[in-house]
């Protein structure tokens, strides 16, 4: 078992390579931490989640194809300023992107929470909040802008002193990038703001699905203060990887402009690259640990933003009529199914 699950990750990694310069180390890396925990696991092995899918849940697949952003897990949403200002939360993270059955997004998310159910709450409840956030916001699509409605998420996300200080701490310590391509470089200086001045390229790790990818940032003077961009490489969907049933490509602007989202304006898809802004109020929304009722309300804001992001499909309204004829706890079932399968797959890359 342990050298099937092994060989499946380099064949994965063997393939990432085609596509972009893989750095050896971090895909090290990422493997040690995939030992580590379950929940690791399946931030880190989308393919693997992808490939088993078919097989493992046949009835769900033939389900209304809507742009879905393959990836959703509790870790996988953050926030950002819209261009008015206001500070938004959402799906932050759209690499693995692609056109898939409305409920792959839903069974990932609602796996990736029984996973962390230890955090404090049941199953069912999990489940259930995630079904009926996310049947609203389909047939209501509506983004989350931190004031008003959503002010209660600020708690979460918004930056205090402390968090601002080890933002920037962080960026100080990173490694001056030796090695960045003289095009990366062009496409960073040019989605800074005009005036800013570069001060630093530097090499950057984060999350554990995108180690292995090369991820360069620039820091640069401007107004009186820094600003940092980012840029990380563009490869093709897991969801594509693995020759899912019917998975297509999806164009991640179309998500990122849904008409119930707020964009991201600094969010941008070049050939090759995803570029995004960095800042102190662009963080990612942290679970709760201990908390049950805390962990739930993100986990319906979690179920409501995959409403917002597959309402812009053609066919949201045969998944909103395909969602009402489910029967109860089927995403509990499934989700349970999956999380067997990641837990089953973690301890042999553990053992």
């Amino acid at each position: 078992m342990a050298k099937g699950i092994i060989a499946a990750l380099d064949a994965y990694d063997a393939w990432l390579g085609t596509h972009c310069r893989v750095i050896a180390d971090e895909l090290a890396e990422k493997r040690r931490l995939m030992a580590q925990d379950a929940s690791a696991f399946l931030r880190g092995s989308c393919f693997r989640f992808a490939a088993q899918f078919p097989k493992a849940l046949p009835e769900l697949v033939a389900k209304a194809a809507v742009p879905s952003c393959g990836d959703a897990h509790i870790e996988n949403f953050g926030t950002w300023r819209d261009v008015e200002g206001r500070l938004v939360w959402g799906v932050n993270d759209l690499d693995e992107a692609a056109l898939l059955p409305w409920p792959c997004d839903l069974v990932r998310l609602a796996t990736s929470a029984l996973l962390a159910a230890e955090k404090g709450a049941s199953r069912k409840a999990l489940c259930a909040t995630i079904v009926d956030a996310y049947a609203r916001a389909l047939a209501a699509p509506r983004a989350f802008v931190l004031d008003e409605e959503h002010a209660a998420l600020r708690g979460f996300v918004a930056p205090d002193a402390e968090a601002r200080a080890k933002f920037w701490t962080m960026l100080g310590k990173l490694e001056t990038a030796t090695e960045l391509p003289p095009d990366w470089r062009a496409a960073l200086v040019a989605d800074l703001p005009e005036g800013a001045m570069p001060q630093r390229f530097v090499h950057r790790k984060a999350g554990i699905g995108s180690l292995g990818r090369p991820r360069f940032a620039v820091i640069a003077e401007w107004g009186g203060g820094r600003v940092v961009r980012e840029a990380k490489a563009r490869v093709p969907s897991a969801w594509l990887y693995a020759a899912f049933p019917g998975a297509a490509t999806t164009d991640p602007l179309a998500i990122r402009n849904a008409p119930g989202r707020a964009p991201d304006p600094w969010y941008r898809v070049l050939p090759g690259l995803f570029i995004r802004r960095l800042a102190p109020d662009s963080r990612r929304l942290a679970p709760p640990e201990g908390d049950a009722a805390g962990l739930l309300a993100q986990i319906a804001a979690m179920g409501a933003e995959l409403g917002n992001v597959h309402a812009t499909g053609r066919q949201a309204h045969v998944a909103a009529a395909e969602l009402a004829a489910m029967p109860a706890g089927w995403l509990r079932d499934a989700a349970g199914a999956m999380a067997a399968l990641v837990a089953r797959d973690h301890a042999a890359l553990a053992g």
